[in-house]
C-alpha cells in the first residue's frame, strides 16, 4: 500500500497535467484522462460536428429566406458571397488552429473556436431585425465569415482530439467512432435544421423571418453549450506524452517534417481538395436547383423537398462507417467516389427529363449525396488524422482541410457560373468528371486503419533524433 504522501504525490502530478502545467516525463508517461474526461471529450465532439454541421446547413434556407425577402435584389454574385463566407473563414481558421492546436494545446483552441461562432452566429441572428438591405447582407458576410473561422477552426483540434481519445478507448472501432462523431453528426444536422426550419414556416404561416430567428437562434445555443463542455475537457495521454511543446521551432524543424510526410501531405490534400470541390457546391446550391422545379417556387413545398434530400445521405454515412473497417478505409472511399460517377453522368444525362418529375430527382440527387458521404466523406477525415503522428496532427489534418475548403469556395465560385452559361445538367457533369479523378488519388492514399498512432509517435522521435533533435516529453 501506497503511504499518503506518495499518493498526494501522484495526484498532484495528474492534476498538473489536466491543468496543462509542467509534469515530469515519468508522470507524463503512467498519466491517462479519467473514463469521464475522455467521455466529456468524445461527447463534445459530438455534439461540435453537429453544431458545425449546422453552421453548414444555414447557407440553404438562408439563400431561401433572402430571395424570398429580397427578389432580384439577392443577386447571384452576392448568393455566392454568402455561401463562400463561411467557406472561406473556415480556410483561415484551419490554419492557425490547425498549428496552434499542436503547439500549445487541444483544449485551448476548441474553447476560442466555439466561442467565436456562437458570437458569430449571435450577430448574424440579430442582422435580420433591421429590414433586408445591401448593406445587411454584407454585414452577413462578414459576421458568418467569422462563424466559419470559428468552425473551421475547430475542426484540426477536435479532430485530433476525438481520434486520440478514441483509439484510448478502443483502438480496433475507433474509425467508424471517428466518422460517427464527424461525419454522421455534420450531416444529420442538415435534416434536423430543415425539420426545424420546415416547422417554423408551417407554424408561421410561411412567415420567413420567424423561420430566420428560429435557425439561426438555435445555432447559436448549440456553440454556447459546447463552451461549458470544453471547460471539463482535458488533453489526451497521446498530446501529453508525444507533444513538441519545449521543442525549438526552427525552419529547419520543419523542413524535416515535410521531407518525412510530403507525400501524405499532398495526396491527403488533393483528395480533400476534389471531393469539397463536387460536395459543398451540390449541397449549397440544392435548395436553388429544387426551388426552380417546384411550381411557383412555393417556398413550403421547397421545404419538403429539402428536408427529404437532407435525410437520404444519413444511411451513406452510416453504411460508411462500418466499412471502414469492413474493407479499409481506402477502399470505402474508392467505392463512394464510383458511386458519384455514374449518378453525377446519369443525372446530368436525364436531367431534361428529371427536372419534369421531381420526386425522381430528388431521389437520385440524394443517391448522389449519399455515396459520397458514405465514400469520401466519411474517409478523408478519418485518414488524415490517423495519418500524422500526435505532435503535427492538427497540421497535418489543417492542411488537408484548407486545401479542402479551399476546393470548396472554387467549386462554389465555379458552379453557379457554369449553370447560367450551360444549364444544371452540366454541374452534374463535372461532379461526376472530378469524382473520376477522386478515385485515381484515393488509390495512392495510405491505408490508415493499420497504423499504431503511438508507434507512429516513437517513430517520429527517433526520425527526428537522427537529425540532431533532443526531444523532451512535456506538456
Amino acid at each position: 500500500m501506497e503511504a499518503p504522501h506518495e499518493q498526494e504525490k501522484v495526484v498532484r502530478s495528474q492534476e498538473a497535467a489536466v491543468n496543462d502545467t509542467e509534469v515530469g516525463a515519468n508522470d507524463l508517461a503512467r498519466w491517462h484522462p479519467a473514463k469521464w474526461q475522455s467521455n466529456v471529450t468524445i461527447v463534445s465532439c459530438y455534439i461540435a460536428n453537429f453544431s458545425d454541421g449546422l453552421q453548414n446547413s444555414l447557407a440553404n434556407p438562408t439563400n431561401v429566406i433572402f430571395k424570398k425577402l429580397l427578389g432580384t435584389g439577392y443577386s447571384s454574385d452576392m448568393k455566392t458571397r454568402m455561401s463562400n463566407s463561411v467557406i472561406v473563414g473556415a480556410i483561415l481558421g484551419v490554419v492557425v488552429f490547425g498549428f496552434t492546436s499542436d503547439l500549445f494545446s487541444r483544449r485551448g483552441g476548441l474553447l476560442v473556436t466555439s466561442s467565436l461562432v456562437t458570437i458569430g452566429t449571435l450577430m448574424s441572428t440579430l442582422a435580420l431585425q433591421v429590414h433586408p438591405s445591401h448593406n445587411m447582407l454584407w454585414f452577413m458576410v462578414i459576421t458568418r465569415g467569422i462563424a466559419g473561422f470559428g468552425v473551421g477552426g475547430e475542426y484540426p483540434p477536435s479532430a485530433a482530439a476525438g481520434l486520440e481519445e478514441s483509439d484510448e478507448v478502443t483502438k480496433r472501432y475507433r474509425g467508424p467512432l471517428f466518422v460517427s462523431f464527424t461525419t454522421l453528426m455534420a450531416t444529420l444536422a442538415g435534416p434536423i435544421l430543415q425539420i426545424i426550419y420546415f416547422i417554423c414556416l408551417v407554424a408561421s404561416g410561411n412567415n420567413v423571418t420567424v423561420a430566420y430567428h428560429a435557425i439561426y437562434s438555435i445555432a447559436t445555443l448549440v456553440p454556447l453549450f459546447i463552451v461549458v463542455l470544453r471547460l471539463l475537457m482535458v488533453d489526451s495521454a497521446l498530446f501529453h506524452q508525444s507533444n513538441l511543446k519545449k521543442q525549438r521551432r526552427s525552419p529547419r524543424l520543419y523542413l524535416d517534417l515535410v521531407r518525412r510526410y510530403w507525400w501524405r501531405i499532398f495526396t491527403t490534400s488533393l483528395a480533400f481538395f476534389l471531393y469539397d470541390f463536387i460536395n459543398f457546391p451540390n449541397s449549397i446550391m440544392s435548395s436553388t436547383i429544387i426551388s426552380s422545379l417546384v411550381k411557383d417556387g412555393d417556398i413550403r413545398q421547397t421545404a419538403t423537398w429539402q428536408v427529404i434530400l437532407a435525410v437520404l445521405p444519413v444511411p451513406g454515412v452510416m453504411i460508411g462507417a462500418w466499412l471502414t473497417n469492413a474493407i479499409g478505409r481506402r477502399n470505402t472511399g474508392i467505392a463512394g467516389f464510383a458511386g458519384y460517377v455514374v449518378l453525377g453522368f446519369i443525372i446530368g444525362g436525364t436531367y431534361s427529363k428529371l427536372s419534369k418529375h421531381i420526386a425522381a430527382f430528388v431521389v437520385l440527387y440524394g443517391l448522389l449525396q449519399a455515396f459520397g458521404h458514405m465514400g469520401p466523406g466519411a474517409t478523408i477525415g478519418l485518414i488524415s488524422s490517423e495519418s500524422f503522428p500526435t505532435a503535427i496532427r492538427g497540421m497535418g489534418y489543417g492542411i488537408a482541410t484548407a486545401f479542402g475548403r479551399t476546393g470548396a469556395a472554387v467549386g462554389t465560385q465555379c458552379f453557379t457560373p457554369l449553370e447560367d452559361a450551360a444549364g444544371t445538367s452540366s454541374t452534374f457533369y463535372l461532379a461526376g468528371g472530378v469524382a473520376v479523378l477522386g478515385i485515381i488519388v484515393y488509390c495512392f492514399l495510405p491505408e490508415s486503419s493499420k497504423m499504431n498512432l503511438a508507434k507512429e509517435d516513437r517513430e517520429l522521435e527517433a526520425y527526428l533524433a537522427q537529425h540532431g533533435y533532443e526531444l523532451e516529453n512535456n506538456s
